[in-house]
C-alpha cells in the first residue's frame, strides 16, 4: 500500500526523495554510531585542567619546606576553586567498602594525572572536612585530598556531531537544490500541459497548442499530443462535414416528398406522410444544430428574461399546449438570447411528448445567479437515466418509431451543451407525485461570461423564440 501511495504521488517529489531519503539515512546512521558519552569533549577539558592543576599542587608541596609554607600554599590554592586538605598517608589506602560510581568525575581526573602519582579515592576524609575527594601522595611523607570542583553539564550536542552535521548539510543542500531543480524541469512542463488540456477545444483553437521546447523527452511528449490534436481535428472535421452533407442533401428529396404529399387526395395518407416529412426535417435541424459553431459566434446580449420565456410559452400555446410561465416579470440578464431560448425550448418540446401540462419558472437568487425550471406532469425518469438522456444520440426508448414523435436523441444534448456554454449546468429530478424537473442554474453575470467577447452592448432587443 505504502509503494502504491509513492508511486501516485508527484513526479517531482519522487525524484526529489530518490536522491535525498539515502543521503539523510546515511547521514542518521553516522550521528547514531558515534560514541556518546557523559563528559565529551567538555568533560575532558575539564579533568584535564584539574588533572594538570593538581600535578602542579603536587610538586608544590613536595618543595614546601615548613608547615608555615604548606599552610599558605594550601590557602592560595584553596582560593582558586580547587578545595583540598592535608591528610595522613594511611588514606591512600583504597577502602573497598567505598565503590566508585563508573561516571564520577575523580575517575577522569586520576586517568588524565601521570603513572608516577599515587592516588586512592575516599568518600570521607579523617577531619570529615570533605568529602568525595581524591587522594594524591606527595611523596614526601605526606597525602593531599584534593575535591574537584563540579563538572560542567553534559551538552545536548557535542563539538563532534555538529562537526558531523555541517558536513552532512554541506553533501544534502547541493543535492536538494538540484533534485528540486531537477522535478522543476520536469514536471513545469507537464502542468502546462494540464493546463492546456483543460482549456483545450478540439475544434478551436491554435493547431498545436503544446510547447515543443526542453527536454528531449518533453519535446517529444508535446510532439506526439500536438499531432493526436491534430488528428482529432481533422476527424471531427470530417465527420461535421460528411454529416453536414447528408442534412442538407436530405432536404432536397424532403421537398419533393412534401410537395407530392400536398397533392395527395387521400387526407388521411398525407396527413401520415406530412407527418413524416416533419420529423425528418426536426431531425435534420436537430443533427446541424449539434454540429454548429455559431453558439460561440453569438454575443452576450443584455435579455430580458421573463420576456424572452413567456415568448417561449406563447408559442407552443399557439400550437395548443398548456405551457404556462411563473415568474417576476422583469429581469435582465446577460446571456446568448437566441440559443438560451433554443434550449429552453427543446425542453418544453421534449415534455409536450409525454405530459399534458407543462409550466417554465423564472428564479433569480442572490447575486445575481438565475434558475430556469421546466416542470411537467409527465412519468419522469428513473434515476440512472438522468444523467444519460443528456448523452448525444441517446433514447431513453429505442423501440420508439417515428410516429412517437421521436429524433435522434439531440434534443437535451443541445439544451446541455447551450448551458454548459452559459458556465451553467442542468440538473434532472422527478417531481412529486409524478413528472419531471429539468432545473437550468445559471452563474452570476460576472461568472456567466466564460467567452471571450467583444464589449457587452447595455441596450439590447428582447429575444425571441
Amino acid at each position: 500500500m505504502m509503494l502504491k501511495h509513492i508511486k501516485a504521488s508527484s513526479i517531482r517529489w519522487q525524484i526529489a526523495a530518490s536522491a535525498i531519503v539515502p543521503v539523510i539515512l546515511v547521514a542518521f546512521l553516522l550521528i547514531l554510531t558515534q560514541p556518546l558519552t557523559l563528559y565529551q569533549p567538555e568533560s575532558l577539558s575539564y579533568a584535564r585542567a584539574t588533572a594538570l592543576k593538581i600535578e602542579m599542587v603536587t610538586e608544590q608541596v613536595r618543595a614546601a619546606d615548613t608547615p608555615e609554607q604548606l599552610a599558605g600554599l594550601l590557602a592560595i590554592v584553596s582560593d582558586t576553586g580547587l578545595r583540598l586538605e592535608e591528610v595522613p598517608t594511611t588514606e591512600l589506602t583504597p577502602d573497598p567498602t567505598q565503590p566508585i560510581p563508573r561516571n564520577d568525575p575523580r575517575q577522569l581526573v586520576r586517568n588524565n594525572l601521570p603513572d608516577s602519582i599515587t592516588t586512592s579515592f575516599r568518600n570521607d576524609t579523617s577531619t570529615g572536612t570533605l568529602r568525595n575527594v581524591l587522594v594524591v601522595d606527595t611523596g614526601d611523607g605526606r597525602a593531599i585530598a584534593f575535591l574537584p570542583p563540579p563538572a560542567p553539564a553534559a551538552p545536548w550536542i557535542t563539538e563532534k556531531q555538529i562537526n558531523l552535521t555541517l558536513k552532512v548539510m554541506v553533501v544534502i543542500l547541493p543535492i536538494l537544490l538540484v533534485s528540486l531543480y531537477a522535478a522543476s524541469t520536469i514536471t513545469a512542463p507537464l502542468l502546462k500541459f494540464a493546463a492546456a488540456a483543460e482549456t483545450l477545444r478540439p475544434d478551436e483553437g491554435p493547431d498545436r497548442p503544446f510547447d515543443e521546447n526542453g527536454a528531449a523527452e518533453i519535446h517529444t511528449l508535446a510532439k506526439s499530443l500536438n499531432d493526436m490534436r491534430s488528428r482529432v481535428r481533422s476527424m471531427i472535421e470530417d465527420r461535421t462535414r460528411m454529416l453536414r452533407a447528408i442534412s442538407h442533401d436530405l432536404r432536397t428529396p424532403l421537398t419533393r416528398l412534401r410537395l407530392r404529399a400536398e397533392r395527395s387526395n387521400q387526407p388521411e395518407l398525407k396527413a401520415s406522410f406530412l407527418a413524416d416529412i416533419a420529423a425528418l426535417s426536426d431531425m435534420i435541424d436537430d443533427s446541424l444544430i449539434y454540429l454548429s459553431k455559431e453558439m460561440g459566434a453569438e454575443k452576450l446580449l443584455n435579455t430580458d428574461l421573463p420576456s424572452l420565456l413567456e415568448t417561449v410559452c406563447a408559442d407552443f400555446k399557439d400550437m395548443g399546449y398548456d405551457v404556462k410561465y411563473s415568474g417576476p416579470e422583469r429581469f435582465a440578464y446577460h446571456c446568448k438570447p437566441r440559443w438560451l431560448a433554443r434550449a429552453v425550448t427543446n425542453l418544453v418540446e421534449n415534455s409536450t411528448k409525454f405530459a399534458h401540462q407543462i409550466t417554465v419558472t423564472l428564479s433569480a437568487f442572490q447575486g445575481r445567479s438565475v434558475r430556469i425550471s421546466v416542470q411537467d406532469d409527465g412519468p419522469g425518469l428513473p434515476a440512472e437515466l438522468r444523467s444519460r438522456v443528456l448523452e448525444p444520440f441517446f433514447k431513453v426508448d429505442t423501440a420508439r418509431t417515428s410516429s412517437d414523435r421521436t429524433g435522434f436523441g439531440l434534443g437535451l444534448s443541445i439544451v446541455d451543451d447551450i448551458v454548459r456554454a452559459h458556465g451553467g449546468s442542468t440538473e434532472l429530478l422527478n417531481a412529486s407525485p409524478h413528472g419531471l424537473i429539468v432545473h437550468i442554474d445559471l452563474p452570476a453575470e460576472d461568472a456567466s461570461s466564460i467567452f471571450t467577447m467583444p464589449q457587452l452592448k447595455s441596450d439590447a432587443a428582447r429575444a425571441t423564440a
